[in-house]
């Protein structure tokens, strides 16, 4: 009979924060193409608070957590669950801006988009600036340095036009406040250091 590992924990990858993060950012990227007012100044807004404390601006607030479920009190400001879905939102925003397509896919990892980005222009060595990257992401110490070298990536993936699921995000960032954390690190960094597979469209199965 197979043993769980006490040091991982279930992919829940429909959990309420994934959930909420994947229908947000699709609303807004809809809204985007639509050219709707509220959506396009929520993602202005989103952008704006991706360099601010949590919980300092109501606006950013208000267009991050609209239509979010009620939850029971917490005594944490912001909770968990609040950290992870205000980050990845405003991630996302600051990653959308300027793209047509949609920065918020269904399925990539955050180290799977990283590993496609440090084999952008070469074949068989990844970019060494993008390793130095990733590697003091997932040594980092704090969640404000953890936010730092997120936004520094995130802005490395708009730049390729590389896309993510902000919702894995998401639940990535709130398992990160718990004791499950390494299991994350280590998730995105077995996730980085796949070899590419380059034999076909078929080649994205795995993420």
């Amino acid at each position: 009979m197979a043993v769980a590992q006490k040091d991982s924990k279930p992919d829940d990858r429909r959990s309420t924060v994934y959930r909420y993060v994947a229908e947000r950012a699709g609303r807004l990227y809809e809204g985007k193409l639509e050219d709707r007012a509220g959506a396009v100044a929520d993602l202005a807004r989103l952008r704006s608070g991706a360099t601010r404390e949590i919980g300092s601006d109501p606006a950013v607030w208000r267009a991050a957590f609209t239509g979010y479920p009620e939850v029971a009190d917490d005594t944490t400001f912001p909770s968990h669950a609040e950290f992870a879905v205000y980050v990845s939102l405003s991630l996302y925003a600051y990653h959308q801006q300027g793209q047509s397509s949609s920065m918020h896919t269904e399925g990539p990892s955050f180290g799977t988009a990283l590993r496609k980005l440090a084999y952008v222009g070469t074949e068989t060595t990844p970019k060494e600036s993008v390793v130095r990257r990733f590697n003091a992401l997932v040594t980092a110490d704090t969640f404000d340095e953890t936010r730092s070298h997120l936004r520094s990536l995130v802005g490395q993936l708009r730049a390729e036009g590389i896309p993510l699921d902000y919702g894995r995000l998401a639940d990535d960032l709130e398992r990160l406040h718990s004791p499950w954390r390494n299991g994350v690190q280590l998730r995105w960094s077995r996730d980085f250091s796949r070899t590419p597979r380059t034999e076909g469209p078929s080649s994205d199965a795995d993420e």
